[in-house]
């Protein structure tokens, strides 16, 4: 019973983490994300957090500045600013355009997207967060277990500290961002209100847009234990799309657009409104937590003629229930967890021609409905003070039902339902050094964008409906984090083999054969991060680095063979080096890169090589909270690709596809920054 009464208080903290309540500690510019206890008692974490400490003195102009420091979640950009990169983690989502799919966009631990489990990542403001979550492989399990690739949930702040933060930007190719908030507590009750606004002209023709979101939250102790709290969200968004050019254009005019962007002006205009509602008990040995949100979603999005006009609005709910129990069983701490996670969508979407730049004939309108439900038992145990185990097993059921409103008749509908099982294992080899193993399943059925598909050419399109099975896959992984003095480290290496998984092929005489489920395919990789503070002693001076390897195949293809997916570059990494002065001063100078050949279409005729992009900034934080930096991006001008618009099943012009996305040229930014 000694031995008892040591573990069982240690391991209650700990095992509330693997309950996917309790907040993981964070350290900037990076941290795995542990239990506040130490070590030896907490279970297997998969995810990296970044707090919002990690943005200050330096410019975030795109999404992939937000989250270029975590570890595993692979972005790359459009057009350079708030339009959607291509977001990729693990290989899942790859295929996704324009509307990203493969892991779940959160706010708050509640979607932010559709209940397809599609989204559009323009409608999120990440400066409004206090921190940012990456939640992979088994954190993506119990966090999001119908997407493939985990979540990346952006976490505001009502800790109930009183604070103000304003930050103004301002730069080249028309930049201007403003952030302000607050948050005040009085007593028992908490509250925070946070307003963000962006717009530019942008690095190349037809590529002006503009983003503002705003987000309230109150929160309020019933009890000690008892604490419920509701929240809205609003974002605003409208980008135009210079498109994408051929890879010669885009190496020698990065800054033009093509003929058919000028003639047909593609642009996009989407909004979101969002209430959420939560209500939580924690005591010594459970918790208790009910979640609900719901959100209306508009987006008009004018494409280039081929893919034409579509309006869609959507109402969608999500509630997310969870329960922790824990106990002594043979001697053994034990924590129980079960969650449920449902999520509905009424959607109507509408498709037009495209007649140069206006808004043309009706070609099809849709009823969509979405529906979404996983259930989920997971057993946590601590074995010994250094081993902590887990086991579980999810549910998840699926169903898409789709109307026909111009040519009424029977709904069609699409079901699934998939058992995810799941094991880990954790091993404490020193007070902050572990090692893990996990096995976890995973599963993510059909959005409508895969569904549903425009066929035909202009002026003439049709729309055309297909069945699709649900991807899913196996994950082994292991891995290793921890701390030595001043050095810490993030390891994990992953394996899955995924079947049913949704892409674009073509057959073996080169037919489109549309989207369909592939043939097996095997993702593999290595995501590393590490942190050294090199000096400290006066002058700081540290070193952040993340490097991210993906390895995509298809198993035997009867086209393909053992060829690479198109889609992703091999190697994906950031590195920077930061001084820091006692007297406020600091400057920094880093680096992203690609490497190797990134394949454009699957086929492997088309592609692109990688390419290193050095950035500097500098600035002083001085007296009463203010500070102002420059920041420089591009240092060298140098001419890139950023991404594609899209992967291909077949490039069958490699010289004359239009699918490169050219990365902006070198920008200043200047910034100030007042904390209280």
């Amino acid at each position: 019973m000694g031995k008892i009464a040591v573990l069982f208080p240690a391991l209650l903290g700990a095992l509330t983490h693997a309950a996917g309540i309790d907040e993981p500690t964070a350290l900037p510019p990076w941290v795995v994300a542990e239990s506040r206890l130490p070590p030896d008692a907490a279970p297997v974490r998969a995810s990296s957090v970044l707090t919002s400490q990690a943005w200050s003195g330096r410019s975030i102009g795109t999404l992939a500045d937000a989250f270029r420091q975590i570890p595993g979640a692979i972005m790359q950009e459009s057009f350079g600013g708030i339009e959607p990169p291509r977001l990729s983690i693990r290989g899942s989502g790859v295929q996704s355009a324009p509307t990203s799919r493969g892991l779940a966009l959160l706010l708050d631990e509640l979607p932010l997207g559709l209940a397809d489990g599609s989204f559009n990542t323009t409608l999120l403001e990440p400066m409004l967060g206090g921190s940012v979550q990456v939640q992979r492989g088994l954190d993506g399990w119990r966090t999001a277990p119908a997407t493939m690739g985990g979540a990346l949930d952006v976490r505001t702040d009502v800790t109930g500290r009183e604070r103000e933060v304003v930050n103004l930007e301002a730069g080249s190719f028309g930049a201007f961002r403003a952030r302000a908030s607050a948050a005040r507590d009085h007593g028992r009750t908490a509250a925070a209100a946070a307003v963000a606004f962006s717009r530019q002209a942008g690095y190349r023709a037809q590529s002006d847009q503009a983003r503002t979101a705003a987000h309230m939250s109150l929160r309020r102790a019933l009890r000690p234990e008892v604490t419920v709290s509701a929240g809205v969200y609003h974002a605003h968004a409208r980008y135009a799309v210079p498109g994408p050019l051929t890879l010669v254009a885009a190496s020698i005019a990065p800054r033009s657009v093509s003929s058919d962007v000028q003639r047909d002006q593609p642009r996009r205009v989407a909004e979101i409104t969002r209430l959420t509602a939560r209500a939580e008990q924690r005591s010594a040995t459970r918790e208790l937590l009910a979640a609900a949100s719901v959100a209306r979603t508009a987006d008009d999005f004018l494409q280039l003629q081929p893919n034409g006009v579509s309006r869609s609005r959507s109402d969608d709910a999500s509630l997310h229930l969870a329960f922790a129990e824990r106990f002594v069983a043979i001697g053994i701490p034990h924590q129980l967890r079960v969650a449920a996670t449902a999520t509905r969508g009424w959607r109507e979407l509408q498709r037009f021609t495209n007649e140069t730049g206006r808004l043309g004939t009706q070609f099809a309108r849709d009823g969509l409905c979405p529906t979404t439900v996983a259930v989920q038992i997971e057993e946590v145990a601590a074995i010994t003070r250094t081993v902590v185990a887990t086991l579980g097993v999810a549910r998840v059921s699926a169903r898409r039902d789709v109307v026909d409103r111009i040519a009424p008749g029977p709904a069609r509908r699409l079901s699934s339902s998939e058992t995810l099982p799941q094991a880990s294992l954790r091993w404490s080899v020193a007070r902050e050094t572990a090692l893990f193993a996990t096995v976890s399943g995973s599963a993510e059925p059909p959005t409508f964008d895969d569904l549903i598909v425009v066929t035909s050419v202009h002026p003439v399109l049709q729309r055309r409906m297909q069945s699709l099975a649900t991807q899913h896959a196996i994950t082994t992984e292991i891995g290793a984090r921890g701390r030595a003095g001043d050095l810490s480290w993030d390891f994990a290496a992953y394996r899955a083999r995924w079947q049913n998984e949704i892409l674009r092929l073509s057959d073996s005489a080169g037919v489109p054969r549309g989207v369909v489920n592939a043939s097996p395919t095997t993702h593999a990789g290595i995501e590393s991060a590490a942190r050294w503070v090199i000096v400290e002693r006066g002058m700081r001076v540290s070193l952040a680095a993340t490097a991210t390897w993906t390895n995509i195949r298809f198993e035997a293809d009867a086209v393909h063979g053992r060829g690479r997916l198109a889609g992703l570059p091999p190697h994906v990494g950031a590195a920077e080096v930061l001084i820091e002065s006692p007297r406020g001063v600091f400057a920094a100078a880093g680096a992203d890169w690609t490497a190797g050949h990134t394949r454009v279409d699957h086929a492997g005729r088309l592609g692109y090589g990688g390419r290193t992009l050095a950035h500097g900034r500098g600035g002083w934080r001085f007296a009463r909270g203010f500070a102002c930096f420059l920041d420089v991006r591009n240092v060298f001008d140098r001419a890139s690709i950023a991404s594609t618009a899209g992967v291909l099943d077949l490039a069958r012009s490699p010289a004359a596809t239009s699918i490169f996305l050219p990365a902006p040229g070198r920008s200043f930014t200047f910034g100030i920054e007042w904390k209280r």
